[in-house]
């Protein structure tokens, strides 16, 4: 047995240690992990599907296409001169010099920060995934596109490096064909060395019965920046964590989050930043816009350790209710081991604005259009951070799409 053998053993151990996460741990008391019990089981076979038309079409950008977790190279392009390969591949033709490097991406500890026994799962289980290379001083000169498409359960591990002062935009964009009750588990490691900067957006557009499992981890070394989108539409029970590690100094981190949710949709995101080095910045602005009976989660937590002096971080966590059935829970939390930061967190929850609202209707604006412009107003304060045009403006359609009233958006976006 081979040393991610070894690795992928231990974690099929933990896991039937610990089994699913339960309302007992106070990182799931909001999130009912037991309806995935039913959906552990991997199916071996892996139906084709043709994603002409799916995704984000007009995207220009390098493309790295999964099919129920397996890399399609057929319906990819990527680039020659970056290394970037399937995690299948690189298993498949790594030296034994090499075998100990590639491990450390399945290798799974109880004592990591939102820990919880699907993670075990996953590294037991995965695959493939996206192994991601750059070369230090290297740009990708278009951004990499990783679309998942699935019609059943499938199980994911990307890798990602980006080395001194590289630069690189990455999508994620998961997207089901089925309608069909399934689960897509995906982990997705990032480490971003001395001045390296990653742009990450992260779009979950899966069916009505599917559930999302995610966890994304970032180490980030000194003067390294990450700025992280992350977008739920879709599914019926997603649980995504972000844990940020702003491990050497001068590293930045900046996290935007909107959920737009309706029906009996549950989105949990749990995201935990650790500054364990001085003169770092973490920010944090998250939105939700809930309609029907949709239930959204949001846990932000920022640690700063000893000795992680002149830190600053700010989060912020706005939820605007569309319907009085909906639900929102969240807790910004700061943890603070140092005197010399300058560290803030709040969380506003409300419905749109009657004053707001008033003064539109005053100026002629129909009540609809009103309640679409103040809407939108609301949620795209987050998207407006994205650099892609393209990107940005397919999750605007896609996003409004699902609002009430929501006929006019068209011509609030534009060309």
């Amino acid at each position: 047995m081979n040393l991610v053998e070894e690795r992928r053993q231990e974690a099929l151990s933990l896991f039937e240690k610990v089994g699913l996460p339960n309302k007992r741990d106070e990182n799931w008391k909001y999130t009912d992990a037991s309806r995935l019990a039913d959906l552990l089981e991997i199916d071996g076979s892996n139906t084709a599907i043709n994603i002409e038309g799916l995704g984000m079409v007009d995207l220009d950008a390098y493309r790295m296409v999964f099919i129920n977790g397996a890399f399609d190279a057929a319906q990819s392009s990527l680039p020659d001169e970056v290394n970037i390969v399937s995690l299948a591949t690189l298993q498949s033709s790594v030296s034994d010099d090499d075998s100990q490097a590639l491990a450390k991406l399945f290798q799974v500890s109880g004592d990591e920060p939102l820990f919880n026994g699907l993670m075990a799962l996953n590294a037991a289980t995965a695959s493939d995934g996206a192994a991601v290379c750059l070369a230090d001083n290297s740009v990708l000169n278009k951004p990499l596109y990783i679309l998942h498409v699935s019609n059943q359960n499938n199980v994911i591990r990307h890798g990602l490096m980006l080395g001194e002062h590289a630069q690189a935009q990455v999508i994620e964009h998961f997207i089901s064909t089925a309608e069909n009750k399934a689960l897509s588990n995906c982990v997705t490691a990032l480490i971003l060395k001395n001045g390296a900067s990653l742009e990450h957006s992260r779009l979950q557009q899966e069916g009505k019965q599917q559930s999302h499992i995610a966890r994304v981890e970032v180490k980030q070394c000194r003067d390294s920046s990450y700025t992280f989108h992350g977008v739920e539409l879709g599914a019926s029970l997603s649980r995504t964590d972000l844990v940020v590690n702003l491990s050497e100094q001068g590293a930045s981190c900046a996290l935007n989050g909107l959920f737009v949710l309706d029906g009996r949709q549950h989105v949990d995101h749990h995201t935990r930043v650790d500054h364990t080095a001085p003169h770092c910045t973490s920010h944090e602005n998250y939105r939700t816009v809930l309609d029907g009976r949709s239930h959204a989660v949001f846990n932000g937590k920022v640690v700063v350790h000893e000795g992680a002096s002149k830190t600053d971080s700010a989060q912020s966590n706005g939820n605007l209710l569309l319907s009085k059935h909906a639900e929102i829970d969240t807790k910004p939390e700061l943890e603070i081991y140092n005197d010399d930061v300058k560290c803030a967190h709040g969380a506003t929850v409300g419905q749109l604005d009657d004053k707001q609202l008033f003064y539109l209707r005053s100026r002629g604006v129909s009540e609809e259009a009103a309640q679409e412009l103040l809407t939108f107003a609301f949620a795209d304060e987050v998207l407006a951070n994205m650099s892609n045009t393209t990107v940005r403006r397919y999750i605007e359609k896609a996003a409004f799409a699902k609002l009430p009233h929501s006929e006019g958006i068209e011509g609030l976006l534009g060309e």
